[in-house]
Order: structure tokens, then C-alpha cells, then sequence
């Protein structure tokens, strides 16, 4: 198995579509084959070559370099390896990723993560909105694997998520965990407007600010202090306010009840 550098010649005029460039799929290719893959251009198909150098590496990462904002479906249901964006992302990052790494060393678009299903992605700036979601038309959400946001989050962030762990460093926009099925969320920053509308399960713990809590959730009679440890433990590893989670108390508002919904959202003190 083989990487390569795919140096981004010059930000694009119209959409890239760059579903199948992949770790995996690039493996057994050499450098003159994966030049004249197409990706899509707005409506046409066009060389890979037309907007990137291809440099062969020694390792077996993919790299993509540049001001890729405008690169739709980096990762698109990844099934392993290890891709590397130096720069921004443009929607749909990681979405269906299955197995494997991705990280994104700034920015990425809307819909990042939605439908994942395993591995892990790594994005060290903001996402836009409805990451760890569904994707349109769809019922699921996230499905498994762990997303990780440096910066901030928009709105519907984890919206119909059923599995997975979803972890923001920055704030997140309105209706976060809306209709949430199961999963874990993790906020360190400030939550919008109507967090875990229409809930059905799962947990969102809230390290930092307490956010508004909607009267559609009944506070907890019942404690869950050895839940509450294991959750902690779980999520100490990746620092921040994350890290000390095991040493300070908490309180649970269950809901949400208008939609029939028993998912819990965990206020830290």
C-alpha cells in the first residue's frame, strides 16, 4: 500500500465532487493512473490531474493539500487507511466513513460526518451545519465511530444521531441533538436555542455553560453515579474541560417527553 500528495494546483471554480479518493482506493494505482481518475467538476467529469499534483510518498497516507473549501465528499464512505486535509474541507467530509482516520486541519463544510458509521474524524477548526447527521431524505444519523469538532458547530449538530461519540471544543448552533436516537454528545462551549428537541434517547453532557433547558424535559429523580463515571472516564482522554468531567457533579434532565423521548441531557457543575 502506497500514499500520495495531492497538491491542489488552484481553488476551484466550481464544485469538486471527490467521492472515491480514498486511501484504500489509491493504494494499488501509480501516480500516472491516479492523475487521469475522474472526479467531478460542477456537472462534468474531468482528469484528477486537471486540479491537482500527484507526488507519491513512503508512507501510506493520503494527503490533500491546499484550499479545498470547495471539495465536496472528501472521505465519502472511507473503508480505512489514513487521509490527511492540510487546509479547509468543503461539505460532506467524512460522510459514510466507515473505518480509517481523517483529519482536516481547518474548516470543513456542512453535513461533515453525517451517516458515519466508524473510525474517526478530526476536524481542528468549525463544521457547518447538520454534522453527525443524516443525510438528506435519510432516517439515521452518526452511526458509530467518534467526531471530534476543535472549533465550532451550526445548527441541528447530531440530528437524528443513533450511535458514536460527538465531541465539540467551541459552541454549537440551534437544535442540537434534535430527534437524537442514541449516541453521545459532548460540548465544551455554549449550546443555542431548543437543544434536544424531540429527543427520543442518548446523552448530551454539557461541560461548560448550561444551556436553556426546554420545560419538555422533567428533571431526574433517580442519580447515575456509576453511569456518570464510566461516561467520564470515556471522554476524560480528550482533554479540555473533558478532563476533569470524573471530579465534578452533574444534573440530568430527562426528555424529551413531547416526543415521548427518555435521552438525558447531563448539566455539569
Amino acid at each position: 500500500m502506497s500514499g500520495f500528495t495531492l497538491k491542489a494546483r488552484a481553488p476551484a471554480p466550481l464544485r469538486l465532487d471527490l467521492r472515491g479518493i480514498t486511501p484504500v482506493a489509491l493504494a494499488t494505482l501509480s501516480a500516472a493512473e491516479v492523475e487521469r481518475l475522474e472526479i467531478g467538476h460542477g456537472n462534468a467529469l474531468v482528469p484528477l490531474a486537471e486540479f491537482f499534483q500527484v507526488e507519491s510518498r513512503s508512507d501510506d497516507t493520503l494527503l490533500l493539500a491546499g484550499d479545498l473549501s470547495r471539495g465536496d465528499r472528501i472521505g465519502w464512505q472511507m473503508d480505512g487507511g489514513t487521509l490527511i486535509v492540510d487546509g479547509a474541507a468543503g461539505d460532506y467530509v467524512g460522510a459514510g466513513l466507515r473505518a480509517g482516520e481523517i483529519t482536516v486541519k481547518g474548516d470543513a463544510g456542512a453535513l461533515a460526518a453525517c451517516e458515519m458509521a466508524g473510525g474517526t474524524l478530526r476536524i481542528s477548526g468549525s463544521v457547518g451545519d447538520f454534522a453527525a447527521s443524516t443525510l438528506p431524505g435519510s432516517m439515521d444519523g452518526m452511526r458509530g465511530g467518534t467526531l471530534i469538532v476543535g472549533g465550532n458547530a451550526g445548527a441541528r449538530f447530531g440530528d437524528r444521531m443513533r450511535r458514536g461519540s460527538a465531541l465539540v471544543f467551541g459552541d454549537v448552533g440551534d437544535f442540537l441533538a434534535s430527534r437524537m436516537v442514541a449516541g453521545t454528545i459532548a460540548l465544551a462551549g455554549r449550546a443555542g436555542a431548543h437543544a434536544g428537541y424531540g429527543m427520543r434517547r442518548g446523552s448530551v453532557v454539557f461541560a461548560g455553560p448550561a444551556p436553556g433547558v426546554s420545560p419538555t424535559f422533567v428533571p431526574a429523580v433517580a442519580g447515575a453515579p456509576v453511569f456518570w463515571q464510566l461516561l467520564a472516564r470515556d471522554l476524560a482522554p480528550h482533554g479540555g474541560l473533558f478532563a476533569t468531567l470524573a471530579s465534578r457533579g452533574i444534573d440530568r434532565q430527562l426528555g424529551d417527553v413531547a416526543a415521548g423521548g427518555k435521552g438525558e441531557l447531563i448539566l455539569v457543575r
